[in-house]
């Protein structure tokens, strides 16, 4: 139970009532499961905290919530399909046994836990445990809502001036969690196009129509919190593989290096990317059929049959590009080794793509 830390002292989104209590801004999505029915996930983030996925997926959505600000909590929200709980509604209607063997995930590995019981405004039950100790203090609250253990952790700030949550503090937990709702329905994630480059992968196409499909990409990320809590011998998940951590080092340049294989380097946003052999992680974030319009510029740096460099880049056209797609689909090199950049215009329009040379395709 305790793969997160933290607190949650009334979540309307256990009842999936879209009500909240605060009504200023704007909710931001947080992901979509799609287990025991399909819901996203929407809560309003605090001021001065941004929302950093860690893995989504059908099954469960685990994200931190953090702030630039080292002195202010950290936040994990947890969410997971469980079958044991495939039928319950909601934690008010599970039994005293069960209710007890939930807390002895907490009580039996930890002596400081301590639990409570409170509901949220909605009358929803939910499990407190806090540890509190000379040295740290976390809250995990947990609840369930159609088969979906709910978790979320609080813990203080890395560079907080004490080790311990303030009543505030949690006031201000409190006010996020009321507002998580669970909305009926997958909701894609919203990935801006107009104006933006990627990372691509072109993944089919339709010379006829003049379509081709694209799997947008993004760099897979780490919080600073994240790489500092990990220990040789933990296993976490690095894009799409389960890595067991062997060796562990940090280097002077504020790098971390697992295995002798990852290596992170942090970005001008004060994040953590993940690099294998020097070749960075990427995540799927968005498949699209776009269109290609007669003026789409492709950059051309390789020879498509061959993969070998061109002395210079070669300005080609639309027609150019179905039929270096062609020759892809018959042998040549193809278009989904991240060898590929689209750039869109203020429309959303495709404008550019360029193929770039890469020693592994």
């Amino acid at each position: 139970m305790k793969k997160i830390m933290a607190i949650l002292l009334s979540i309307a989104l256990l009842l999936g009532c879209a009500a909240g209590l605060a009504e200023a801004g704007e909710k931001q999505s947080l992901g979509t499961i799609s287990v025991n029915g399909e819901f996203t996930l929407k809560g309003l983030i605090p001021e001065g905290y941004r929302v950093v996925p860690f893995e989504l997926d059908d099954n469960a959505i685990l994200t931190q919530i953090v702030s630039d600000d080292r002195t202010r909590p950290q936040m994990i929200l947890s969410i997971g399909f469980d079958e044991l709980y495939a039928d319950v509604e909601r934690l008010n209607d599970v039994d005293d046994d069960t209710l007890a063997t939930l807390e002895e995930t907490f009580t039996v590995t930890d002596p400081y836990a301590v639990i409570t019981y409170d509901e949220t405004a909605y009358g929803t039950r939910l499990l407190v445990c806090r540890t509190l100790s000379e040295y740290s203090d976390y809250l995990d609250i947990m609840s369930i809502y159609k088969g979906y253990l709910v978790e979320f952790v609080m813990v203080p700030g890395p560079e907080a001036a004490e080790q311990k949550l303030t009543d505030e503090q949690i006031r201000s937990c409190t006010d996020f969690l009321s507002e998580l709702d669970f909305v009926t329905g997958a909701e894609e994630e919203e990935i801006a196009v107009a104006g933006a480059g990627y990372e691509a992968l072109i993944t089919g196409y339709d010379a006829e129509a003049k379509t081709i499909d694209i799997t947008l990409l993004l760099p897979y990320t780490f919080t600073e919190w994240q790489l500092v809590s990990i220990n040789e011998g933990d296993t976490i998940r690095i894009g799409e593989e389960d890595v067991e951590i062997g060796t562990l080092e940090y280097g002077d340049d504020d790098s971390v290096d697992i295995n002798d294989e990852y290596e992170f380097n942090r970005n001008a946003n004060g994040l953590y990317t993940a690099t294998l052999y020097e070749m960075p992680v990427m995540r799927n974030v968005k498949e699209l059929t776009a269109a290609v319009p007669d003026s789409l510029k492709f950059i051309e740096n390789v020879d498509p049959e061959s993969g070998e460099l061109l002395d210079e880049a070669a300005e080609k056209t639309a027609e150019d590009l179905f039929a270096a797609l062609e020759i892809a689909e018959n042998g040549g090199i193809a278009f989904d080794s991240q060898n590929v950049v689209v750039l869109f215009d203020e429309n959303g329009d495709l404008a550019e793509i360029t193929r770039f040379y890469a020693p592994w395709q």
